[in-house]
């Protein structure tokens, strides 16, 4: 692989870890828009979208839109998205919204919503509440082109694990979490190593091969040789480019979504943005999600990571001594995910496989019986 393609794969992990420390001191990203669930549509109006934000003081904010007014609602909580609901409050559909303490403090809570006439929606918290980490989220509540929905629960995505805690250990274990796929190379793991949760299965699923080039890109960023890493982010489009190009990966993570024994699961890498988002996307579109909700779910780490990524940024320009604004430019567009990164993902499956389609089928040997096995078990 000539240099510039290894350069392009370790850009991934290396551009983050390093500076770990000194941006771990920066304030919790900001709550993003928690996005959207969709409701099963009834002939007297149904509910259009609900999310769930965390306050700063705990409190739930549950929030729906309805495309008329249903009338009277009731909120149900559980642990369990898939039953074992418990009535939280009586109110009004027309309110739009109810704000609760945690029903259950320390473990995962889903909601559902009831209308009057019977419809209803069930949605959570898109970000979890941990504290070792920036960007675990859900994958839930997504709707598809034919109008289902993608179940809450079931499937996670997340940066580096290491620094969860043991109250966020205890959270994941509550959670029904079954295993843990990890993206991440030899060297990225050894210096951070995901801790044991017990009833969680560890799988090692490197996309990038170790190749020893991390001290290159060091190197390269001490010597203020920018010029090297090409314009601000052509690095990480040829990585997307490659990881559709190598997709062992994913044809392992598809083969653990099939089992039901190892899914629910959450597939991470360092700061989950490229060879997560890549995996996420994947899943989403293998379930039948549209691509620009796929995109728009790829674009969210912006806002979960918005304050970390600052002081990464703002530590690696005062370490590297970095004045030139095109060199600021491309240590940004290495921390960031932009739409030209997954478009380029698109665009090799477009161009080798005729389709995203063609890329599910031929390029990880996703059979149309085992798309539809898995819209079965992931979509409600």
């Amino acid at each position: 692989m000539m240099k510039k393609s290894i350069l392009a794969g370790t850009a991934l992990f290396l551009t983050i870890a390093p500076f770990a420390a000194g941006a771990a001191n920066a304030a919790s990203p900001a709550p993003a828009p928690a996005a959207h669930a969709i409701a099963k549509s009834v002939k007297q109006g149904s509910f259009v979208s609900a999310s769930v934000e965390r306050k700063a003081d705990g409190k739930l904010v549950i929030h729906w839109h309805t495309d008329a007014d249903l009338g009277a609602a009731k909120v149900y909580w559980s642990t369990n998205p898939d039953g074992g609901w418990k009535e939280l409050v009586r109110t009004y559909t027309n309110y739009g919204g109810y704000v609760t303490e945690d029903p259950n403090p320390g473990s995962r809570v889903y909601f559902k919503v009831k209308g009057g006439n019977g419809a209803e929606i069930k949605t959570a918290e898109r970000k979890l509440p941990l504290k070792g980490t920036t960007n675990f989220r859900d994958l839930g509540g997504y709707q598809t082109s034919d109008g289902r929905t993608v179940k809450w629960g079931k499937l996670f995505r997340a940066d580096e694990l290491a620094g969860l805690t043991p109250d966020d250990i205890a959270y994941l274990q509550k959670s029904g979490l079954k295993t843990d796929v990890d993206y991440r190379t030899d060297a990225e793991i050894a210096a951070k190593p995901d801790p044991a949760i017990p009833g969680v299965t560890y799988v090692k699923d490197q996309v990038f091969q170790d190749t020893g080039s991390g001290t290159d890109i060091m190197a390269v960023l001490a010597a203020g040789q920018f010029d090297q890493l090409g314009k601000p982010g052509a690095m990480l489009v040829d990585a997307n480019r490659q990881m559709v190009d190598h997709p062992d990966a994913y044809v392992k993570l598809f083969d653990l979504m099939l089992d039901p024994n190892t899914s629910a699961l959450v597939q991470h890498c360092t700061a989950g943005k490229d060879r997560t988002g890549l995996g996420s996307a994947l899943m989403l579109l293998a379930l039948g999600v549209p691509k620009q909700t796929v995109v728009d779910d790829f674009l969210l780490t912006n806002t979960y990571r918005a304050d970390y990524n600052k002081a990464a940024v703002d530590v690696m320009v005062k370490q590297f001594n970095v004045t030139d604004p095109t060199a600021v430019d491309v240590i940004q567009a290495m921390m960031d995910v932009r739409p030209e990164y997954i478009y380029a993902a698109f665009d090799e499956m477009q161009k080798n496989y005729g389709s995203i389609a063609g890329f599910l089928e031929k390029g990880l040997g996703l059979t149309k019986a085992e798309q539809a096995k898995l819209q079965q078990m992931y979509l409600e």
